[in-house]
C-alpha cells in the first residue's frame, strides 16, 4: 500500500482518493480501522475524523489515536497522508501533531497546501485564492473554523508545538536538487515540520520527487493534489496500471477544438498526434498516414497514459477543404467522407493493436464517431451517463472492443474546459472497469 489518508471530514477524505482514483490507484475511503486489513491490496486507504470543529486538543486527540491504531495494523504503509482543508480550515497545526507523535520521531510533515487545478496557489508562504490572499476571502468569516492569515506557516504555528521551516519559491524554481538539499538542511537545523511554496503542478511534482530523493521519513499534509503527486513518483513505470490510458479521436477542424485542446494538454499531458488531413484524400497517401499515426501512438505507449490523434491541434493546422477537395478532384462531400473515414480507421486500429493496453477511447463529431464503431463492428453503444448536454458516457456492445467505456461529444459542444471535464470522467470510468473486471 501507498499511503493511508487521514482527513479532518469526509468529503475530504473523498477528495484526495477522487484524486487519486482518477490516475489509476485503487482507493478506498473507510469508516473503521480494523477493516483495513481486508483492502491491503488497495493502493490507498482512507478515514476521516470528522475533527474540523472541534477543541485543538480534542483534534490533537482523535488524529493522534486513529494514527496509532492504523500504525499497529501489519500493514505495510509507504507514508500517512494529512488531509486538510484547502483554504487551512480546522485544527491544521494540532492534527499534524497528533499525527507526528503517533509515528517514528524523526518523521517529517511536509506541508504543500497549494491545489492549482482550484487556483490556489502558495508563494513567499502566503495563500492565494483566485489571486487574493486567504484572509480576504470569505474564509475569514467562517462560522466555525474562520481563518484570519494567510501565512501558511502562521496558521501552522498557532497550534503546533513543532519547528517550521519554509522552502521558498526561489528554490523551488532551482529544481529537485536545490529542493533536496533545502530540506536536508532545515531538517538538520531541527525542522519537523517544512511548508512549500508551489504555483502549478509541476511544481507540486518537483516537491514530491525531491522529498522522495532526500530520504528523510515523512508524511504528506495537504488537501490532495501533493500527496496524488508523491504516489504518482513512488510508483514505478512497469507498475502502471496500463488500462487505465485513453485514447482521444479528434476529427473535428474548429477554433474550439484548439482551446480545448490546450487545456487538455495543461491539465494532462496527453502524447498528441497531428494528422495530416490532406493526405487522407488519396488513397495509397491515407494508407501511409494511416500507418505513421498508429506506429507513432503504439510506440509511445509504455511512456504516456493519454493519447490524443487530431486533424486540428493549432489555428494553422485547419484544412481548406473546398480547396483540398479540387486539388484532389473530388467533392467536399467526398473529402469529408475520406477524412472520416481514415481517422476512425487509425482510431480502432490503435485500439486494437494496443493489445488490450488503451481501457477507453474517446470520439469527437458524430460522424467520427458512427464510422469509428461501424469499423469496429459493434451492436452499438450502451448509454450509461450524460456528462454534458450532447456529450454522453457508455459502453461498446459487441466487436472487438466490448464492454470498453467510450465518451462521446459533438464536435462544435462545450467550452475550453470540455475536453479536460470529458478525460476526468473517462480516466475515473476506465480505472472502475479495470477493477470491476478484477485484473488488479
Amino acid at each position: 500500500m501507498k499511503t493511508i489518508i487521514v482527513a479532518d471530514d469526509l468529503t475530504g477524505a473523498n477528495d484526495t482518493s477522487a484524486v487519486l482514483a482518477k490516475n489509476g490507484m485503487r482507493v478506498a475511503t473507510l469508516d473503521n480501522p480494523n477493516d483495513s486489513l481486508s483492502y491491503e491490496n488497495f493502493d490507498a486507504l482512507a478515514f476521516h475524523t470528522e475533527s474540523r470543529g472541534m477543541e485543538s486538543e480534542n483534534a490533537y486527540n482523535i488524529v493522534n489515536e486513529i494514527t496509532k491504531d492504523l500504525s499497529n495494523i501489519n500493514i505495510k504503509v509507504d507514508f500517512f497522508s494529512k488531509r486538510i482543508d484547502s483554504t487551512l480550515r480546522g485544527n491544521v497545526g494540532s492534527e499534524i501533531d497528533g499525527i507526528l507523535d503517533a509515528l517514528p520521531s524523526n518523521t517529517v510533515a511536509m506541508v504543500c497546501p497549494a491545489f492549482p487545478g482550484s487556483n490556489k496557489i502558495v508563494i513567499g508562504d502566503y495563500m492565494l485564492v483566485n489571486g487574493i490572499p486567504l484572509e480576504n476571502t470569505d474564509v475569514r468569516n467562517d462560522p466555525t473554523s474562520p481563518v484570519t492569515t494567510s501565512r501558511v506557516a502562521t496558521v501552522i504555528a498557532q497550534q503546533s508545538k513543532r519547528q517550521i521551516g519554509i522552502v521558498s519559491m526561489e528554490t523551488i524554481l532551482q529544481g529537485k536538487e536545490a529542493i533536496v538539499s533545502n530540506i536536508e538542511g532545515l531538517v538538520e537545523n531541527g525542522a519537523q515540520i517544512i511548508v512549500f511554496d508551489s504555483c502549478t503542478d509541476e511544481d507540486i511534482n518537483n516537491v514530491a520527487q525531491a522529498i522522495i530523493k532526500s530520504n528523510v521519513p515523512f508524511i504528506t499534509v495537504d488537501p490532495g493534489a501533493f500527496t496524488n503527486a508523491v504516489v504518482m513518483a513512488m510508483t514505478p513505470v512497469d507498475a502502471v496500471k496500463t488500462k487505465q490510458k485513453a485514447l482521444f479521436v479528434i476529427g473535428t477542424a474548429s477554433g474550439i477544438v484548439v482551446d480545448q485542446l490546450t487545456d487538455l494538454k495543461a491539465a494532462h499531458n496527453p502524447y498528441i498526434v497531428k494528422i495530416n488531413s490532406e493526405e487522407l484524400l488519396y488513397p495509397g497517401r491515407a494508407e501511409m498516414e494511416c500507418q505513421r499515426v498508429v506506429t507513432e501512438i503504439l510506440s509511445n505507449l509504455n511512456n504516456n497514459q493519454l493519447f490524443v490523434i487530431a486533424t486540428m491541434v493549432e489555428a494553422k493546422d485547419k484544412l481548406d477543404l473546398k480547396l483540398a477537395a479540387k486539388n484532389a478532384e473530388i467533392s467536399v462531400y467526398e473529402a469529408s467522407k475520406r477524412i472520416c473515414k481514415y481517422v476512425s480507421k487509425m482510431g480502432y486500429q490503435i485500439m486494437v493493436q494496443s493489445k488490450n493496453q488503451i481501457g477507453g477511447v474517446y470520439t469527437s463529431g458524430g460522424d467520427i464517431t458512427q464510422e469509428f464503431l461501424a469499423q469496429s463492428k459493434t451492436k452499438g453503444v450502451e448509454i450509461k451517463d450524460e456528462i454534458i448536454p450532447l456529450t454522453v458516457y457508455g459502453r461498446v456492445i459487441g466487436g472487438l472492443l466490448n464492454h470498453k467505456p467510450i465518451v462521446t461529444k459533438g464536435g462544435l459542444i462545450g467550452d475550453k474546459k470540455t475536453l479536460t471535464l470529458c478525460a476526468d470522467y473517462l480516466i475515473t470510468k476506465i480505472s472502475n472497469s479495470f477493477y470491476e473486471e478484477g485484473e488488479h
